[in-house]
């Protein structure tokens, strides 16, 4: 079978086989085989039709109650499982036609499952009289599936909503589609005499490059052949709003932004986190207050670069005197590990198993997905395994610590039960983000390229989680917004949206004709996703400075990662010392980047 466009540049790229098992996944510590996989996935289906056995009647008595709740959590685990195993296999293989036929049969669960779980939220919703009588560790569970059941409906309307769930992911394939399957990458020039065909994938990569002429060419060449999808992409987004819009109406929310506040958490147990409305606007005023510091990191790129207009194409290039340095795998294992010292000897113990026990997958090969840099997906059952693409770099080393800091969040708060192993969408970004502030801490010790080339990625890292995402965040409620007014998502009205934030944002840069002809949201992911990057940073800098002070212990942070089940992100936010109801520490986070931005300023000066 031909492979997808975005894989087809990849065939320089080695095969599978001739990387060592030793930096590749072992997947069968999740299941030996795909047959035993089979057996679980049929499993699962007899675990859902034994809940909803156990729903026919109403709760009469706590042990009752305590055996639903025992039920729905053992349906999570298993679901958790299945997919976690069909994702890595599939995107690993991404030639396999069967592990495709895995990923798509695992994605078409919810159509049994959904109905089966909100049947039992009903149920539960309804048994109040016995929730103090259960087990205190039942307890947090009971209450929150208890308040979900206000959302949920009638079983037939629970049963079209599943049925429609994965068709309405369509405006999310349409959108990958246009930029990976159909898109038919330009092919530009470098200065080495080298042709690169520019895609989705390496497009950061090419414009990292010091010519500044061929990144031009490369940005013009990519993006111009990207806006011959700017309609379709806008449309897909924009019907993405108005499917959130249509299930937040059905599901008595009174906004997109509401039902998507309160979300899952990751991995599944059934677990809802909530995140008030006013804290995203009070977020969102605090940073769009507070941009100074951000210009200022604009301004000095444009002096370290030694240019007289910023512009698009000169956003991705390092401004470190050093050219980035080389860096083979061995090297970077050790420069993580040692950079996670700060966290404890039980916590470094803890990270190297993940470089032992092939729970990463560390280079780009043939058929293996290669669109993004690094992500890490988990289950509370067997814990988080890193998909990265590792190119020798510091830039990749960055990615690999930032999903490491995903995987030991995953391996605390697995330690107790498998229900409350999992995190709220708010602060699930602080140990991904705080990891690469430690690797800043410790490759600024080492010193030479690899301190220049950390405090580049220090104003990067920042830089894009918290002021790139605010303004992701503040793009994406003005869309919805629109859409909840009854008004059409067109592409004037992204652009004119795109090109005020781009301005009010990025004001040192120089967009030239096209300001607002980029959407500035992936339109994969769910709406109203990138909150948690702002928070995260937050979060990240708030704990990265009191660990530096004394303020905030190891022991203190490793118990924060073990409780992010059992509380609510507010409540989680408060044990880092963060008020979130409030503009303080989001100024404070502004902050701590405007003095990063000084001491990179000050350093290269003296």
């Amino acid at each position: 079978m031909p492979l997808p466009s975005q894989y087809r540049q990849h065939m320089s790229l080695p095969a599978r086989t001739d990387i060592d098992p030793e930096y590749r996944f072992d997947l069968t510590a999740i299941y030996a085989s795909p047959t035993e996989w089979e057996d679980a996935y049929e499993q699962l289906c007899s675990r859902l039709s034994e809940l909803q056995s156990l729903v026919v009647d109403p709760v009469s008595a706590a042990a009752e109650l305590e055996t639903l709740l025992d039920a729905v959590a053992d349906c999570f685990r298993r679901k958790q499982r299945i997919e976690l195993y069909a994702t890595l296999a599939a995107n690993v293989a991404t030639d396999s036609d069967d592990a495709a036929d895995r990923k798509r049969r695992s994605e078409r669960l919810t159509e049994t499952f959904e109905p089966a779980v909100t049947a039992a939220l009903r149920r539960i919703g309804e048994a109040k009289e016995y929730i103090d009588d259960l087990p205190e560790s039942d307890r947090r569970y009971a209450r929150n599936l208890r308040a979900q059941a206000r959302h949920v409906r009638s079983a037939d309307v629970e049963e079209a909503i599943a049925a429609f769930e994965e068709p309405l992911g369509a405006s999310s394939r349409i959108v990958r589609a246009a930029r990976l399957e159909d898109f038919e990458p330009p092919v530009v020039e470098r200065p080495d005499g080298k042709s690169v065909e520019v895609r989705y994938g390496n497009r950061r990569t090419e414009l990292s490059h010091p010519d500044r002429e061929y990144r031009r060419r490369v940005f013009e060449a990519y993006h111009g052949r990207m806006d011959r999808y700017e309609h379709t992409l806008t449309r897909a987004f924009g019907e993405k709003l108005q499917a959130a819009h249509a299930e937040a109406s059905v599901r008595g929310y009174d906004s997109i932004r509401q039902r998507a506040l309160n979300q899952r958490c990751y991995p599944e147990s059934g677990l809802r986190a909530s995140l008030p409305e006013k804290v995203h606007d009070a977020m969102l005023e605090a940073v769009r207050g507070n941009l100074d510091p951000f210009h200022d990191a604009l301004s000095l790129r444009k002096r370290r670069l030694g240019v007289d207009r910023l512009r698009p194409w000169d956003l991705q290039v390092s401004i470190a005197e050093s050219d980035p340095p080389e860096l083979d795998f061995e090297s970077a294992r050790d420069h993580i590990l040692a950079a996670l010292e700060p966290l404890g000897e039980d916590y470094v113990e803890r990270a190297k198993q993940f470089f032992t026990q092939r729970r990463i997958d560390v280079y780009p090969t043939q058929d293996k997905r290669t669109d993004i840099p690094a992500y890490c997906p988990s289950s509370a059952k067997d814990g988080a395994y890193i998909l990265a693409n590792f190119e020798g770099d510091l830039r990749t080393a960055f990615f690999i610590c930032h999903e490491l800091g995903h995987a030991m969040h995953v391996e605390y708060e697995r330690e107790g039960a498998t229900r409350y192993a999992n995190a709220p969408r708010p602060v699930e970004e602080v140990p991904s983000i705080l990891h690469e502030l430690l690797l800043v801490d410790h490759l600024l010790d080492e010193g030479g390229a690899l301190a220049d080339g950390a405090q580049n990625r220090l104003l990067e890292c920042i830089g894009g989680n918290f002021y790139g995402a605010a303004r992701s965040a503040a793009f994406t409620h003005a869309l919805a917004q629109h859409v909840e007014d009854g008004e059409e998502i067109t592409v004037d009205r992204a652009r004119d949206i795109a090109a005020s934030l781009r301005e009010e944002f990025y004001a040192p840069v120089e967009f030239g004709d096209h300001p607002g002809r980029r959407l500035p949201v992936s339109g994969i992911r769910e709406a109203y996703s990138n909150y948690q990057y702002v928070l995260g940073a937050m979060g990240a800098l708030s704990v990265h400075s009191q660990l530096r002070n004394g303020d905030f212990t190891p022991e203190s942070y490793r118990d924060f990662l073990r409780s992010t089940g059992r509380q609510e992100s507010v409540v989680l936010f408060e044990t880092l010392g963060c008020d979130v109801w409030t503009a303080e520490p989001f100024e404070m986070a502004a902050g701590t980047f405007g003095e990063y931005v000084s001491a990179f300023d000050e350093e290269k000066e003296n």
